[in-house]
């Protein structure tokens, strides 16, 4: 006999109202092996035998399966057209999800293309009367450089001219996030450095600045130090290696020669070529 609501129902919503229950799922796989009598059945499964067969029986109203009786025994048997609808209607569904994830995949490919092509455009052409430009062709890849550079473990071994040393140093690599460094001179004197990275591209550039605190807070002006703010790009050379640029800029034309004069090209050559050893040794 058949309920109002197993008869009203599309066939689709059967089967599956069919397969709703874990008890009726295990006796329909269990008939997927073969016919079975009620009591065969109802053998593996803990509940009164009144309540076992009123799941056999919603399975029978919903078309996963029939019955047939002889004498005293009533046998079950799976109808399996009813259980195709619902691999059909399940590999309409796969489909379908599958064209939107591929539709996804190709959306973040040109958002990505999209960023890098931001990337790009929005370098700062560096100025000669405000910015200090160190541009060498090393043979590292652009994927060591950046590990390098971004990693306290690896910054402390090139990060100063020796004889001078890192003591600390904190990274939180992402906009806004600490850069931290303590420098120690040969004396044992030692230099606290502060500040944030603005812009990451992983293996291609790092923006940091100590005009600005961690999370874009100002930096209070100081008139003993010297305010910079740093571009490091990675182009790969083609060769294995890569184009290194450090842009160093600065606010006047005043900080700019300061700097000049307290050996930026000695100093931060010196750190490349440290860092270069270095790297070769990771």
């Amino acid at each position: 006999m058949i309920t109002g609501a197993t008869k009203h129902q599309r066939p689709i919503d059967a089967v599956f109202r069919g397969l709703s229950d874990p008890t009726r799922r295990q006796v329909f796989e269990r008939l997927c092996q073969g016919p079975a009598s009620v009591s065969e059945l109802a053998r593996h499964h803990r509940m009164a035998l009144p309540s076992f067969v009123g799941h056999l029986r919603v399975m029978e109203q919903c078309g996963l399966v029939r019955s047939r009786k002889s004498g005293r025994v009533r046998t079950y048997q799976v109808v399996p057209r009813r259980i195709q609808l619902a691999e059909d209607w399940l590999a309409r569904q796969r489909s379908l999800w599958e064209r939107r994830l591929d539709q996804l995949d190709d959306y973040l490919i040109k958002l990505k293309e999209g960023l890098q092509d931001m990337a790009t455009i929005n370098l700062p052409e560096p100025d000669p009367q405000l910015d200090l430009v160190l541009e060498r062709t090393i043979d590292v890849p652009p994927e060591l450089v950046y590990t390098a550079w971004t990693q306290p473990e690896h910054l402390k071994h090139f990060f100063v001219p020796r004889p001078w040393t890192i003591t600390e140093c904190e990274v939180d690599l992402r906009p806004g996030g600490m850069f931290r460094t303590v420098m120690r001179s040969p004396e044992g004197e030692e230099f606290p450095n502060l500040g944030c990275y603005l812009d990451i591209v992983p293996n291609e550039r790092l923006v940091w600045t100590d005009a600005l605190l961690p999370g874009f807070r100002p930096a209070p002006a100081s008139p003993s130090e010297l305010a910079l703010t740093v571009i490091l790009t990675l182009v790969p050379d083609g060769n294995g290696g890569c184009r290194y640029t450090a842009t160093a800029i600065h606010a006047d034309e005043a900080g700019r020669k300061q700097h000049e004069a307290m050996g930026f090209f000695d100093g931060w050559g010196t750190v490349l070529d440290q860092l270069v050893e270095y790297a070769k040794t990771m």
